[in-house]
C-alpha cells in the first residue's frame, strides 16, 4: 500500500510544474499562487464538512499550522510560481527531485530514530545527486548560452532551490508537530495551514500585483488551477502525511526523486520524446538511491 501511495504522490508532485507554468503564463505569480491555495482550501472545507470533522484549535497552538503552512504551502508554492515564469516545466520537475537531500539532512539532525543518518542512506543520497546531475548535464551544456542571455532563468533555478529546501524541512515538521501532535486534530491542522496561507497570499497579491481580469481565466488556466490546487496540493498533502506515518520523513521525501521520471513520461506521452542515454542512466542511479534511502532502519539510536 505504501508504494501505491508513493506512486500517486509522485504523479501529483511531478505534474505541478506544468500546471504552474500554465497558470503563471496568464496570471501574476502571487495571484496564481493564491488561486492554487484557495482551490486547496475549498477542497478541504468541503471534505471536512462532509466528514463532519471538528476544526477547533486552541489559540496557543495556532502557530503550528501557521509554521507548517509557511514551509509546505505559502513559501514553496510562491517560489515555484515565481521561478516557473523563466524556465521550462521539466526543470521544475527535476528540482522537485532534490527534496530528499534537504529532508534527509533535517530529519537526521532533528528527528533521529528511524530517520537518523546511516551510511547506506548517505550513499543513497550521493547516488541520487549523481543521477540528478547525469540527467541535468546535457540540459546545462546545451542551454549554457541561452541561460547567459537570460539571467532571470538563473533566478528561477534559485527559487526552485529555496522551494525544495522549504519542502524538505516541511516534511520533517509534519513528523515533529503534526503526526506526533495530540492537542490538534490532523484535519484542523491541515485546514488552518491552507486558511492562513490563503489569507496572507491574498493580502500580498492585493498589495504587490494588479488583480487579473476575468478574461485571463481561460479553460486551460482554470483546469490548471484545479489540478495544481486540488491534486498537486491538497491530495498530495494527504498522501504525504499518510506516507510520513508509514515510512517516516526521510523515506517519504525520497518519493520526490520520481518527479523527473514523471516529467519525462509527460514528454513521451505528449510529444513522443524518448529518454536519452544520460537520462536513462540517471534514472537507474535514482532508482538505486530510492532503494538505499527507503530501506527501513531500526528506530533505536
Amino acid at each position: 500500500m505504501g508504494y501505491l501511495l508513493a506512486l500517486c504522490l509522485a504523479l501529483c508532485w511531478g505534474t505541478a510544474p506544468l500546471a504552474t507554468k500554465n497558470i503563471v503564463s496568464a496570471l501574476p505569480p502571487v495571484w496564481g499562487t493564491f488561486y492554487r491555495v484557495f482551490a486547496g482550501l475549498v477542497f478541504f472545507a468541503v471534505l471536512y464538512a462532509v466528514q463532519r470533522k471538528s476544526l477547533k484549535i486552541p489559540l496557543s497552538k495556532l502557530w503550528k499550522p501557521a509554521l507548517l503552512g509557511f514551509t509546505l504551502i505559502l513559501f514553496p508554492f510562491a517560489a515555484l510560481s515565481w521561478g516557473q515564469q523563466f524556465v521550462a516545466p521539466t526543470v521544475g520537475g527535476i528540482f522537485y527531485g532534490t527534496v530528499p537531500i534537504w529532508s534527509f539532512i533535517a530529519a537526521g539532525i532533528f528527528l533521529g530514530g528511524e530517520d537518523r543518518f546511516t551510511l547506506r542512506r548517505t550513499i543513497g543520497v550521493i547516488f541520487g545527486l549523481i543521477g540528478m546531475w547525469t540527467i541535468m548535464w546535457p540540459m546545462v551544456s546545451a542551454g549554457a548560452q541561452s541561460l547567459g542571455n537570460s539571467p532571470k532563468a538563473i533566478f528561477g533555478c534559485a527559487a526552485f532551490i529555496l522551494m525544495t529546501w522549504s519542502l524538505g524541512m516541511g516534511g520533517v515538521l509534519i513528523k515533529k508537530i503534526m503526526v506526533d501532535e495530540r492537542a490538534i486534530t490532523p484535519q484542523a491542522n491541515t485546514f488552518y495551514q491552507y486558511l492562513i496561507s490563503a489569507v496572507i497570499l491574498l493580502a500580498a497579491a492585493c498589495v504587490c500585483e494588479t488583480a487579473p481580469a476575468p478574461a485571463a481565466f481561460s479553460a486551460e488556466v482554470t483546469v490548471s488551477i484545479l489540478a495544481a490546487g486540488v491534486l498537486s496540493s491538497a491530495v498530495a498533502f494527504l498522501l504525504m502525511v499518510a506516507l510520513v506515518r508509514r515510512w517516516g520523513a526521510t523515506r517519504m521525501a525520497a518519493v520526490a526523486y520520481l518527479s523527473p521520471v514523471v516529467a519525462m513520461a509527460g514528454d513521451f506521452i505528449t510529444a513522443g520524446r524518448i529518454p536519452s542515454g544520460p537520462e536513462a542512466g540517471g534514472l537507474l542511479l535514482i532508482f538505486a538511491s530510492l532503494f538505499l534511502i527507503q530501506k527501513k532502519v531500526s528506530a533505536k539510536n
